[in-house]
């Protein structure tokens, strides 16, 4: 209990430093390793952090959409050395989109919605959609939006910083279900984070998620000296109040 107690007050204490931050956060989330990544929510601000790599090469996510909403959806490769030309194509999949076939590429601006200009980055071209087994393209259309550059991003809430890539902002043509698909064209791995929805939604329970958030971001960052000195800090927080309530009692 006396545990307990510690970790809520340095949450609550490390919650006050942040919680403004957190106001312009997404919710972090490591989405589903080993299958589709449901989308509860398309409004709802969400951050994916995950990693394509030789066993997962094509990630999928799916959403119920209405006719009319409006969805936004990003891609961005954390400013770790090694990614800074990695790059991933990113695709929407779903009805009333534009007709493809699993060889062709659509990359022009829908009449029923808007795709953000961003400028194109000359490299790697997108000669291949992974569709998924159990999708048929005759049934669905989609978008697919190819490795480019887009705005760098700072997230305040972790301090970390972001290599800009596609986004998606777009009126969803007809009711149903959609799809997202991230991969790398030439099956290289690498990291990258998929941030969907715009509306920052947090309960008063996700106070003592903060610090677990935050240290989760720090690994997935590779940050593992921040994170020592940031545990030591912690224990030596800790250990001071012990030492002053021992002497309370």
């Amino acid at each position: 209990m006396r545990l307990l107690r510690f970790y809520l007050l340095f949450t609550s204490i490390f919650s006050i430093f942040f919680i403004v931050p957190m106001a312009s956060a997404h919710r972090p989330d490591e989405g589903n390793e080993t299958g589709v990544t449901q989308i509860q929510d398309p409004n709802t601000s969400f951050a994916y952090y995950r990693e394509l790599d030789s066993n997962s090469p094509v990630h999928v996510y799916t959403f119920e959409g209405q006719a009319g909403q409006f969805f936004h959806a990003g891609i961005n490769i954390p400013q770790i050395e090694g990614l800074e030309d990695y790059q991933v194509s990113f695709a929407i999949l779903g009805p009333g989109l534009p007709k493809l076939d699993n060889h062709t590429q659509n990359d022009q601006t829908p009449t029923h919605g808007e795709l953000t200009s961003v400028e194109h980055k000359p490299g790697l071209v997108t000669t291949n959609l992974p569709v998924p087994d159990n999708l048929s393209l005759e049934q669905i259309g989609g978008l697919i939006l190819e490795n480019r550059i887009g705005e760098d991003f700072f997230e305040p809430f972790t301090q970390t910083r972001y290599w800009g890539r596609q986004e998606l902002d777009i009126d969803l043509p007809e009711t149903g279900r959609y799809y997202l698909l991230v991969w790398n064209p030439e099956g290289l791995a690498g990291k990258y984070v998929l941030d969907t929805g715009t509306q920052e939604v947090f309960s008063p329970a996700d106070l003592l998620r903060f610090p677990i958030w935050w240290l989760n971001t720090r690994l997935y960052f590779e940050q593992g000296l921040i994170l020592i000195g940031t545990a030591s800090l912690l224990l030596m927080f800790i250990a001071g109040l012990v030492i002053v309530r021992s002497r309370k009692d």
